[in-house]
């Protein structure tokens, strides 16, 4: 048969003889293939109400998860199924981590290697969360520590409680975010009062939400847009990384506006935002500049954008700008800012130490206990003659 073949290949003329071809890289047209992955993990009640919340609103080349230790929780999320996390499964039985930190934190330390398995491949992260709660509070570090652990950029934007939930769930809110800041690049931290105060005019309790949930997907928009989304000016996933890798504090800020000077306008709006102080505007060492506008947008309010926002920022700070196209703005402009920062000294200090109120501490351990049981305690060191003695004595073998 060998013989045969060897003969065909001989008579077949020189043009129709297999060559040898030089290794050749293939691309596909899909231009998916190229883009940087982008993950939304949205941890607890709050962080699955986000993730609903972005893909109602349809955001492009992001890929949405949901972790919670609420089985019923997880059912309702518009997450696809693969893309759903249970924490802790033998640890709370699917019934929630009953707003205890804790519970949330070994919830999530228990399925750590099935957290990695999910967000391979990824080169950012967002972990979006509301604190103060259980496993929001307690998972969030945790999913960033292991994103961060496997290279991939990492920004934690989370909620802050409203004034009437309470002192407790506010304490707890700021250990959690000491705990949060240590594991992520950059965290973003939104004041769900400071929003309720943009609404002006009373808002129902959706709707309060909504705004809440409206600007988390403001803020994790402007930097996948400049970077998935074809436009006039993009940028790449490095220049993301230039400004947002940390650690360090971020604060974002949002306008828009139409009419002839939209862009002067829309740059101040953003700039004034309630959600963006103006110390930290000096403070800043990086901005990112997200601008979308109609085809009518022209690079002169590109220009003039970008200048006054330099104006007002510290003379440091490094800025990029991304420009996209977005036919439902035609005629107005939307800017979004993120402004980033090292931490300051004592803040670095605290996120060290880690450290809380001892009484906190013991309380929280009380909840733990009622939550999912108590620990079980540790048995008395055994040298091995007595455990090898005791064994014998099981099997009949007695000691004289």
């Amino acid at each position: 048969m060998a013989f045969c073949f060897s003969m065909i290949a001989r008579l077949r003329p020189a043009a129709f003889r297999p060559r040898h071809f030089l290794p050749c890289r293939l691309f596909s047209s899909n231009s998916t293939m190229l883009r940087p992955r982008i993950a939304v993990v949205g941890v607890g009640g709050a962080g699955g109400n986000t993730v609903d919340h972005i893909i109602n609103r349809r955001l492009d080349g992001v890929d949405m998860f949901v972790a919670n230790t609420d089985a019923q929780a997880l059912v309702r999320s518009r997450c696809p199924e693969l893309h759903k996390i249970q924490l802790g499964k033998a640890l709370t039985r699917g019934l929630g981590a009953g707003a205890v930190p804790d519970v949330g934190r070994r919830a999530a330390e228990d399925d750590t290697e099935y957290i990695s398995h999910q967000l391979a491949g990824s080169q950012m992260v967002f972990v979006t969360a509301g604190m103060g709660g259980g496993t929001g509070t307690g998972a969030a570090p945790v999913i960033s520590r292991i994103a961060r652990s496997m290279g991939m950029l990492t920004v934690g934007i989370v909620t802050k409680p409203f004034d009437f939930e309470g002192k407790k769930r506010m304490r707890q809110a700021n250990e959690g975010l000491v705990q949060l800041q240590r594991e992520v690049d950059t965290l973003i931290i939104v004041p769900n009062q400071r929003v309720l105060g943009m609404a002006g005019e009373p808002k129902s309790f959706p709707e309060s939400f909504a705004m809440v949930n409206d600007v988390l997907y403001e803020g994790i928009k402007a930097v996948t847009d400049v970077i998935v989304k074809p436009g006039l000016i993009n940028l790449d996933f490095a220049d993301v990384r230039t400004i947002t890798a940390g650690p360090g504090w971020g604060l974002m800020g949002t306008g828009s506006a139409t009419g002839k000077d939209r862009a002067a306008e829309a740059a101040m709006a953003a700039l004034t935002n309630p959600l963006l102080d103006h110390s930290a505007q000096q403070q800043a060492t990086g901005v990112l500049v997200s601008i979308a506008g109609g085809s009518d947008l022209g690079l002169l309010e590109v220009d003039r954008i970008v200048n006054t926002i330099n104006e007002h920022v510290g003379g440091d700070a490094n800025v990029i700008f991304g420009a996209t196209a977005d036919s439902s703005l035609e005629g107005s402009v939307h800017v979004s800012l993120i402004v980033t920062g090292p931490w300051e000294a004592d803040e670095a200090a605290a996120a060290e130490s880690g450290g809380g109120n001892p009484q906190d501490e013991a309380a929280d351990a009380d909840a733990v206990a009622r939550t999912v049981g108590p620990r079980r305690p540790k048995r008395a060191a055994v040298s091995k003659k007595d455990a090898k003695k005791a064994e014998q004595k099981k099997q009949g073998f007695y000691w004289w």
